[in-house]
């Protein structure tokens, strides 16, 4: 019996080249080579990123702690990999990133450990089991490495991130991350400014990362894809922050020229445009998230479709309401000629929909100022029921022919 892993290496490698660069690694592990020098060129030398995204997210899923730790050691990866993205292992608890594989990388420059991929929100249930007190250790063998350590930026899981906890191991590590990029003083890529550096005389303040908010424990100033680090107040020609808002959905920071990144104007806040598909409400003009985007749709079906934002809803610039049915109609058909809409009356000064106010008439309200109103639509009124009758005449005396026929 022959065994896939009796074929010449350079055959492997030739069929590995056609796979995803984590499958490459994984295809090579599962030969078991013992010879070094072959497992390399199956696992191939470009290893500067290894993103788990690349691969089915079901097969993702199934990748264990020694899947990564034979995947890192069969690359070579504290020598070679520089960026880390462990999308959507999400059984992994990080003991596969111990002893050999990453400890005191001096070339690492991004880790990922929110175990999603782009533009995924980190919230992840069940919740990962990914452990604190297994991966820190080796973070911090990577920025121990002070001067000679490459790293830029980390994203942690958010089931790290979920409650501030000042006693935690995790915001211990917060602090020292915060203090290794302080230490790097970076500067502004747009006005070269100094970047904010941390009093370390307050052990709360952490300018580097966020301490306080929702986004506790995501990094500042640093973009996401391109690790370019931008001041808050740079802006383009176009009044266009370089560095964007953090993303409420994905939780994470872009440049302008990696991702656009958009204001919701009712809630104020950010999200990526690959994140949501941002409405435009026709009366502000302004973009709206789908949290944003007001339930109440106007009453005549040619306009079921149209969208507004909760604060023109609200606001009542968006639609009018009818006093009695409380319906709802929008205001460009409040300002055209269509038939079923909300008028104000200007003798007794209800707002009324048509039909409401039809009604009212039929009932002998006396008022004038309705009574004017609601002529063209009692007259169309009348005119339908006319011709609905005729249609009903039409088939009542169709279906006696037929009867006489069949006698």
């Amino acid at each position: 019996m022959i065994y896939l892993s009796d074929l010449p290496t350079g055959a492997l490698a030739h069929v590995s080249s056609f796979l995803a660069s984590p499958s490459r690694a994984l295809f090579a592990v599962a030969l078991d080579y013992r010879d070094v020098d072959s497992s390399s060129a199956i696992a191939g030398d470009d290893w500067d990123v290894l993103d788990f995204g690349e691969i089915e997210k079901e097969l993702a899923a199934k990748i264990s702690d020694e899947d990564i730790r034979c995947v890192l050691l069969s690359i070579d990866a504290v020598n070679n990999l520089k960026k880390l993205r462990l999308t959507n292992c999400i059984h992994v608890t990080g003991v596969g990133l111990e002893l050999e594989p990453l400890r005191g990388s001096t070339i690492m420059q991004q880790i990922n450990l929110s175990l999603v991929g782009d533009h995924e929100s980190p919230k992840l249930d069940p919740e990962p089991p990914i452990s604190c007190a297994e991966v820190i250790p080796i973070l911090d063998s990577i920025i121990e490495r002070g001067e000679d350590c490459s790293l830029e930026y980390l994203q942690f899981p958010k089931v790290w991130r979920k409650e501030r906890n000042t006693e935690s191991d995790f915001h211990a590590f917060l602090t020292r991350f915060n203090n290794y990029l302080s230490s790097r003083a970076g500067r502004c890529l747009q006005c070269r400014c100094n970047l904010p550096i941390r009093n370390r005389d307050d052990q709360h303040n952490m300018l580097y990362m966020s301490a306080y908010d929702k986004f506790y424990g995501t990094q500042k100033y640093t973009c996401y894809d391109c690790t370019k680090q931008y001041c808050e107040d740079c802006e383009d020609d176009g009044g266009v922050y370089y560095i964007g808002g953090t993303c409420d959905k994905c939780e994470r920071r872009y440049c302008l020229h990696c991702k656009k990144v958009d204001v919701c104007t009712s809630c104020d806040n950010c999200y990526c445009v690959d994140c949501i598909d941002f409405k435009q409400c026709p009366q502000c003009d302004e973009n709206t998230c789908p949290d944003c985007v007001s339930e109440v749709r106007c009453r005549n079906t040619c306009c079921a479709d149209k969208i507004s934002c909760n604060n023109c809803a609200e606001d009542g610039n968006a639609f009018s309401w009818c006093e009695s049915c409380n319906e709802a109609y929008c205001v460009d058909c409040c300002n055209s000629d269509v038939l079923h809409t909300v008028q104000d009356c200007d003798d007794c000064y209800q707002s009324l929909c048509d039909q409401c106010r039809m009604k009212t008439c039929r009932e002998g309200r006396n008022c004038t100022g309705c009574y004017q109103i609601a002529f063209k639509a009692l007259t169309e009124d009348k005119e339908t029921l006319r011709n609905e009758n005729e249609e009903l005449r039409s088939e009542i005396n169709e279906l006696k022919r037929k009867i006489g026929d069949g006698a």
